[in-house]
Parts: C-alpha cells; sequence; structure tokens
C-alpha cells in the first residue's frame, strides 16, 4: 500500500514555502491543510493528480477565472513536490468556522437565523450562475459559517462545471443521492440511455440541493432517507412531508418556500433571483408579523439533559418499537449545561483483615455474577410481563421521564439514522418526536430465545421430550421461570464450540449491483487492492482475524477501465475508501463480503462485494498456519459480483 497523504505531509514541515499546521478535512477530490507563510493562515488543498485526474484542474480553472461574495477566495497554487510533482496545491482563502450543520447544532436556530443564512448563499449562488458556473455538490458540509462575522461561504468546487472548463465523462456529476433532483434520478434510471451519454445538470438542480439544505435545516431530518434503491423511488416520486408537518415550530410560510425548491421542475423555484426575492419577503413580511419565527426550531438540553421522548406511549406496549425510537436519538441542538460539580467520597478505610488473591476471588465471583445477571433478566422479563398496558395520557399531563444509562453511547454515526436532532411533532412537545423505524437486518448468529404468554408467568409448551416439557409442574411460578432465565443467561454466556464451514449462497444488496455498474461505473468482475485493520506499512505479516462485522480500507482509488498496470480510467471510488460488510471463517479460508463502500467524503454506496486472493484471484484469504489465532494475510483484494457464492 503506497504512503497516504497524511504519511507525506505532517505538522510543521515547510511545503513551498508554507508552515503546515493541521489537517482541516477532506473530500473527494482532496485534503485540506492549515498552513502558515509571512504570518497569515491559509489553506492547502492537496489533490492527487495522478488518482484525480483531469478533475483536479477543474476548481483551478473556475477559480482563477472568477471571484465571487461569500465564496472561498483562491490566493495561489502550484505543483508539489517540485522535483518530481504528484499533487496540484491550491492556496485558498482560509475560513475559520464549522459547517452550516455544524453550525445548526450549535446554535439551535430559529426561523429567522436560517432565512438570514441562506440569503446571502442564495445571492452568492446568482453571482455564480450569473457567470455560466454550476457548483454540482451543494450540501450542508460544503458551506462554512465564518466565525468572525457568521457569514456562509461556498466552499469546494471540485465537481464544477463552467463552459470551456476540462469536461470529464460520467453520467452524473460526483455528489451525495440525497441531494440528487428527481431530474437527474430519472435520467439515471433511463433504460434508453446511451453508453457515456452525460446528464445536463443545470442551475434548477441546483435550486433543489438548496431545499434539501433548508429541510434539514429546519427539521433536522433529509426529506428522503433509506436504502439506495428506495431512495431513488422516493426523490422520483417527489412527496416529502411538508417540514412544518414534521416539525410544529416551522413556520408555514417557510414550509410552503422549502417545498417549492423540492417540487418537480416545472413547480420548482425558477432561479437564485427568484429564492432571493423570496427570502427577503419572509424577512420583511413573515418574520416580523409573526412571534414564532424567534422560536428555537429544536428542543434545546435541559438540566437533566434528557425529555419526555425517554419514555413513549411504546413502552412496555411495543418494546421494540421504543428501543428503536430510543436508540436512533442523538444530542439536541444547542450547548448541553456544565455538568454538576460532585464532591469526591471520602477514601474508605484500609481493610483489617486479609483478603485472597484476585485470581481466586474473580474464580468464586463469577458464577455468583452470571447468576446476578440471569436473575436481573429473568425478573425484569418476568415484572414486564406482568405490567399492565399504559393508558393514553390526557393532553396537558406530564409523561413520566426514564433516564437512559450512562453505558449508551448515542453519539457514534449509524448509516440508517435519519434524525440528527430532536425536532417539534405538531401533536406533541417538540421532545417528542417520532423517528422512522431502522431496516431490518438478519440475524448473525444464533439467540436462545424465551417466551411467555399475555398475562401469565407460565413458559409456552416447547417441543415433546424437552427440558421445559419435563418440568412442566414447577414452571407454574414465577420463580421456576427465573431459574431458568438463569440458565439460559449461563447458557448465552457459554457456547459450545463452533463448526467452521463455508458460506452458503446468498443474493446481493437491493439495487448493489445497479449501482456498481450504472452508477459508479464498475463492471462486474472488476477488482480493486484494499488493507484489512491492522496491516503495517512495509509489512504483510499475518493478522488475526474473528467472524463478525469487517471494515477495511481501498488500498488507492479505484479506477474503472485502467489497465493492467493501473494506468488510466476514470476514478469512481477514491483512495481510503471505507468498505464494510462481513467476514466468515470456513475450514481451510476466511471469506468476506462487502455490502456498503462510504468515501472520504461520506458519500454512501450499497456494493456487492467479496475478497478475493490480490495474486491468484480466488475467493476468500487463506488461512495461515499459526496453531492459536486464525491469521490472513492483510494485503487483499475485493471483486464485485452478481452473487454471493
Amino acid at each position: 500500500m503506497k504512503p497516504t497523504l497524511e504519511d507525506v505531509v505532517r505538522p510543521g514541515m515547510v511545503v513551498s514555502g508554507y508552515r503546515i499546521e493541521k489537517k482541516l478535512g477532506a473530500g473527494g477530490f482532496g485534503k485540506v491543510f492549515l498552513a502558515w507563510r509571512d504570518g497569515s493562515p491559509c489553506a492547502l488543498k492537496f489533490i492527487h493528480l495522478e488518482s484525480v485526474g483531469e478533475w483536479g484542474w477543474r476548481e483551478l480553472f473556475i477559480m482563477l477565472r472568477h471571484e465571487f461574495p461569500n465564496v472561498v477566495k483562491l490566493l495561489s497554487h502550484f505543483k508539489w513536490p517540485e522535483d518530481k510533482p504528484e499533487y496540484l496545491v491550491l492556496v485558498m482563502e482560509y475560513v475559520p468556522g464549522v459547517t452550516l450543520y455544524q453550525w445548526a447544532r450549535d446554535n439551535n436556530p430559529c426561523a429567522r437565523d436560517l432565512v438570514e443564512k441562506l440569503l446571502p448563499l442564495s445571492k452568492a449562488l446568482k453571482g455564480v450562475h450569473s457567470r455560466d458556473v454550476l457548483h454540482r455538490d451543494l450540501k450542508g458540509d460544503n458551506v462554512l459559517v465564518r466565525e468572525t462575522d457568521g457569514a456562509p461561504v461556498l466552499v469546494d468546487f471540485g465537481a464544477g462545471a463552467m463552459p470551456g472548463a476540462p469536461r470529464v465523462t460520467g453520467a452524473l456529476a460526483p455528489a451525495n443521492l440525497r441531494y440528487r433532483s428527481p431530474e437527474a434520478v430519472a435520467f439515471f434510471l433511463r433504460e434508453d440511455r446511451r453508453r457515456g451519454e452525460s446528464y445536463n445538470y443545470a442551475v434548477r438542480d441546483e435550486l433543489y440541493a438548496l431545499g434539501v439544505i433548508l429541510y434539514v435545516l429546519a427539521t433536522d431530518v433529509y426529506p428522503f432517507n433509506g436504502p439506495d434503491d428506495e431512495l431513488l423511488g422516493e426523490i422520483l416520486e417527489g412527496n416529502p412531508k411538508p417540514p412544518h408537518v414534521r416539525n410544529s415550530r416551522v413556520p408555514r410560510a417557510l414550509s410552503e418556500l422549502c417545498l417549492r425548491l423540492l417540487a418537480k421542475a416545472p413547480a420548482r423555484v425558477p432561479d437564485a433571483e427568484a429564492l432571493c426575492v423570496a427570502l427577503e419577503k419572509l424577512l420583511l413580511e413573515e418574520a416580523k408579523a409573526d412571534p414564532r419565527w424567534e422560536v428555537p426550531l429544536c428542543y434545546g438540553w435541559t438540566v437533566d439533559g434528557r425529555t419526555t421522548e425517554d419514555a413513549p406511549e411504546l413502552v412496555g406496549h411495543d418494546p421494540q418499537g421504543w428501543l428503536r425510537r430510543w436508540i436512533r436519538q442523538k444530542p439536541k441542538r444547542g450547548k448541553p449545561p456544565a455538568p454538576p460539580v460532585v464532591a469526591p467520597a471520602p477514601p474508605e478505610p484500609p481493610a483489617t483483615k486479609t483478603r485472597p488473591p484476585l485470581r481466586t476471588r474473580v474464580r468464586w465471583a463469577f458464577p455468583v455474577l452470571v447468576a446476578v445477571v440471569g436473575l436481573a433478566v429473568g425478573v425484569g422479563h418476568v415484572l414486564g410481563q406482568l405490567r399492565p398496558p399504559p393508558s393514553t395520557p390526557t393532553p396537558g399531563q406530564p409523561v413520566p421521564t426514564l433516564p437512559l444509562p450512562a453505558e449508551f453511547s448515542l453519539d457514534g454515526p449509524m448509516r440508517w439514522a435519519t434524525h440528527v436532532h430532536e425536532v417539534a411533532p405538531p401533536w406533541k412537545p417538540p421532545e417528542a418526536d417520532a423517528g422512522a423505524a431502522p431496516s431490518k437486518a438478519d440475524t448473525p448468529a444464533s439467540v436462545t430465545t424465551m417466551t411467555l404468554s399475555s398475562g401469565t408467568t407460565r413458559m409456552k409448551k416447547k417441543a415433546p421430550g424437552s427440558q421445559a416439557e419435563k418440568e412442566k409442574k414447577g414452571n407454574n411460578s414465577t420463580g421456576a421461570n427465573v431459574l431458568l432465565a438463569v440458565a439460559a443467561a449461563a447458557n448465552m454466556a457459554c457456547p459450545g464450540a463452533q463448526v467452521r464451514k463455508e458460506p452458503a449462497p446468498q443474493a446481493c444488496p437491493a439495487g448493489a449491483v445497479e449501482t456498481m455498474t450504472r452508477q459508479l461505473g464498475i463492471p462486474v468482475g472488476d477488482r480493486s487492492f484494499a488493507a484489512l485493520p491492522g496491516w503495517k506499512m512495509g509489512s504483510n505479516e499475518p493478522i488475526p482475524v474473528k467472524d463478525g462485522p469487517i471494515s477495511l480500507e481501498l488500498a488507492g482509488a479505484w479506477k474503472a477501465g485502467a489497465d493492467a498496470m493501473g494506468r488510466g480510467g476514470q476514478v469512481v471510488l477514491p483512495d481510503v475508501t471505507r468498505l464494510s460488510g462481513q467476514l466468515c471463517i470456513g475450514e481451510k479460508r476466511v471469506y468476506g463480503r462487502i455490502t456498503q463502500a462510504v468515501t472520504p467524503a461520506g458519500d454512501t454506496f450499497t456494493v456487492c462485494m467479496e475478497l478475493v486472493d490480490p495474486y491468484s484471484g480466488d475467493r476468500g484469504l487463506e488461512i495461515e498456519p499459526d496453531g492459536g489465532a486464525i491469521k490472513v494475510r492483510p494485503r487483499a483484494a475485493v471483486k464485485t459480483v452478481e452473487r454471493f457464492e
């Protein structure tokens, strides 16, 4: 695996007179570093010429020709290293601040704040479009809110287009699927589309993307979300739930403007100038007459940090549905209050009697711990069945609150999560909004199941001759069920030996083959190199692996149409794209099935790939003899397939 840019460009080094301080971010076409020269900060964008190709020159071409208000400025450019250039480096204006979405998370803005941010952004697009320039990757993460004056600044024209700019082939411009217009999706799904034909991206597509940004800012939910195949159909149908229905704090006039931006052409707002007029009208007329424009759009942090959403009416009636909603919660908007200062407890007096060694204490405590855990599970399950169904709360009556366990971390990214914060539905306070249920997934391992009939504590009848049937007489008591729960817990904690076997054939995820072949342009059977977790540069020593989820990275950009030496072709997935899936350990080989690819820019694609030997191309990776842990070589390859064999 070749060295990454972070391995070459390090803090403190000097690149053509610019001293590197730190990495600021990465996108599909380059990585950005904060640097200093002559006491002034700037942002250096490194674009790898070989892997990105002609895409690297488009941003330079556009920024050299024009300078727009509220658009990041180009200061200079050069190739680096000087002796053997590998990178095109753009010296950009440094914009201290956060992305537009992060600004919303930090400040919990009101409707007026949103309009005041979108108005200068729309004016910037008006100037950009007047010069026949299109951004083509408009999203909340490509808009920075400058911390000095709060002004929005549009950045990253790497996917931009204008007359005379270097032309790059591809059906659609690189962009996140959630921001695609219905017209672009219809073109992509058209069966009579000719090979090599490209979509004519226009101003109307840019206005649709701006409508998606407004929808997310107002509701904290994408208008459409889900797996790629479902998402394509929803965008094409074009019937998003109105923002004021999702969040009752969104003013009706702002909600209607958002829907006009998301409407199918020609009902959509025609251009940025018309959008500026509509936004100015909202500020001058609607916002002055309605005090609701000054109310924060999302629920803020309370002293205890939680709200009644933690105890929806599903508790006791549909625990699985309640759990789905509970898991989907993310931090509220605004800054959380500082945690209370707790005085440290006084130290305990030293023990006077002799204690047994640690190993002996652990050996004694383990059976007791297993019994206690099982007892708690059994009692909780039984009491949950005995609990009467909750009554429907009357309007105005407070709903009891359940605390969240501290060990549950809800901050990590979840690919199926649509909510980012909590918003206000029309029928209850904003802190009690519902979230869509996550898509179902197959259970990767066997699960011990215990079922109690409704209204009783007796176990349901099992197969004749089972242990439950033999002890039926003793199952009439709650205590018997608790003992069974303890036994089940102990059984789950101590699984028996597993028999290794080859994975059974399986169909690809829905829409995966079409996404790879039509959207990304990767033919079935194509391969690219990848590196497993634990790989160290310059080493191919075996690393331990195990059954279950796996995440690895592309070792170099994936080029479609490249020759056997990797020359030519078009980059379809950039370097260090993260691939996720499942590992299955067979008798002699380890098999991997990859179902998702996430680029450094955050674009997510449903794929169907298998791990193969990087040299022979055989399916799976050979298990290396070790005598202990199961190990394989960390250098691998991934191959696109139509079906998992």
